[in-house]
């Protein structure tokens, strides 16, 4: 194989495609699909923010109007009893609403190419110091018929368009010649017949690829600015691209290597996609859920909150314990209905409460656990599914960031829970040194530490594949015949 001869056959197929009305609509169907995708992820990157201001809004009018209320308690301003739901003193009270922090995940640069899991988690939660499901699934954020369908998003064009845009220039590649009978004349001319066959399929391939890379950058900075072009995870992303691109043109042409005709290699290439981007997909997930079955979201949150309704019937057995673990607070001394046996009978349900809810929830997010670490092994028979997990990843929208803000969730939801109930435990007061201390939930995780996982992901589950497939193509197209 000479450069030469490769050159010259991308150079005349190029021209050739410049005037191929199928070349024309492709790059049409890739610019109208990128386009859709990311005017759908900028309207949805601007309502996630819009939530996370608006409830931070809300918590500085909470915090700001509790101050206030306990700065006119200790002037003595307040005539009367408060009661302990409204008092800014109360720390079972206040820690278990009315003071609630926000914990947000932030939407990342390039959140726009990819919807991942945030339609199925709220961008800011109100954390409190009650049991977890009482505001981890406080809210619904998404209609379940929209959740079904899906949402049109970069990744989606990516995973399923981009592939049939490649498949619709390169499936003929050698066959169309064959059957209009014009190959043997273009092999017997060249040089070196492998060189043009390559320099044809990089021609047609090339120009997909190139346009699915173009309008990634376009719609990048149009919507984001610069300055996300510049980073490691965008640079991932082009080379996701081009590497998906480059698995489904060595497909094309190892399919056409057999020296079937232009409708046999359409039909065996719409199998073969339908197989990688669909079926085992599907089949994947369908046996994580088989090996490792978890209730439905619906059934675990009504078995947490049905934990907490028993613990509430039980709150005169709670009361007791707590009085026989808690001497110091006298509660059999108070009388039943007061303030402070309100309070101290809130504790004791809570705490029995979240005991029993952090048991329920810990077994069905072991079974995802279990689930995803399945598909993870298993997502590599599709190049389709690692890919798109691994845009989602990029994009901050995937499961190994959320994994990470999960984590964060549980951890400053014990360190809340403590803050407060170590106050009512003790018997003390909220005061505005309290309220200056009141702990803070960290900054978002960044992507940048999956990026790692991210490239070595593509590498073993599409570069692979790839390279493969580029060898079997080389073998095959060099034994490529005119008829």
């Amino acid at each position: 194989m000479t450069f030469s001869a490769f050159l010259a056959a991308w150079r005349f197929e190029w021209r050739l495609l410049r005037r191929d009305a199928a070349a024309w609509a492709v790059l049409a169907a890739i610019a109208t699909m990128s386009a859709l995708a990311f005017f759908d992820g900028a309207e949805r990157i601007a309502a996630q923010k819009a939530a996370i201001e608006d409830a931070r809004r809300d918590e500085t009018l909470r915090l700001d109007s509790l101050r206030k209320t306990l700065a006119d308690l200790d002037a003595g301003r307040v005539k009367g009893e408060t009661p302990p739901f409204r008092d800014p003193r109360n720390a079972v009270f206040v820690g278990g609403g009315s003071a609630a922090a926000v914990a947000a995940l932030e939407p990342t640069p390039l959140a726009i190419v990819a919807t991942g899991q945030s339609d199925l988690f709220p961008a800011a939660l109100k954390v409190t110091s009650g049991t977890k499901d009482s505001f981890l699934f406080a809210d619904e954020i998404e209609n379940p018929a929209h959740l079904a369908s899906g949402s049109i998003d970069l990744a989606f064009v990516l995973v399923f368009v981009f592939p049939l845009a490649i498949l619709a220039l390169c499936f003929d590649l050698s066959a169309g010649e064959r059957e209009k009978g014009t190959l043997a004349l273009t092999l017997a001319s060249a040089e070196s017949p492998t060189a043009v066959l390559l320099g044809k399929l990089a021609a047609r391939a090339g120009l997909p690829i190139l346009a699915m890379i173009a309008a990634t950058c376009a719609g990048v900075y149009l919507l984001r600015g610069a300055e996300p072009l510049g980073s490691g995870a965008f640079a991932l992303l082009i080379a996701a691209i081009f590497a998906y691109g480059a698995f489904w043109a060595l497909l094309a042409a190892v399919i056409d290597s057999f020296g079937k005709s232009s409708a046999y290699n359409a039909l065996a290439l719409i199998a073969v996609w339908a197989g990688l981007t669909m079926i085992a997909p599907a089949a994947v997930n369908t046996l994580a859920d088989a090996l490792y079955p978890a209730p439905s979201r619906s059934e675990m949150t009504l078995a947490a909150r049905a934990a907490t309704t028993d613990a509430d019937r039980e709150r005169d057995a709670a009361l007791a314990r707590y009085a026989e673990e808690h001497p110091d607070a006298a509660a059999a001394e108070m009388k039943l209905g007061d303030a402070k046996e309100r309070t101290i009978r809130r504790l004791a349900v809570l705490e029995t409460a979240n005991a029993r809810v952090e048991a329920v929830m810990a077994r069905h997010e072991a079974q995802l656990a279990r689930q995803r670490a399945l598909a993870d092994q298993l997502s590599f028979l599709s190049p389709a599914l690692v890919m798109y997990r691994s845009v989602a990843d990029i994009a901050g929208s995937g499961d190994r960031r959320y994994a990470e803000f999960s984590a964060q969730l549980d951890d400053f939801h014990k360190r809340w829970r403590d803050f407060f109930w170590s106050r009512a435990h003790a018997g003390q007061s909220l005061t505005q040194a309290d309220y200056a201390a009141l702990p803070r939930f960290p900054a978002s995780a960044d992507v940048a530490s999956a990026s790692a996982g991210v490239a070595s992901a593509l590498a073993a589950g599409v570069g692979l594949p790839a390279l493969l497939l580029a060898v079997l193509a080389w073998r095959g197209l060099r034994r490529c015949k005119a008829a």
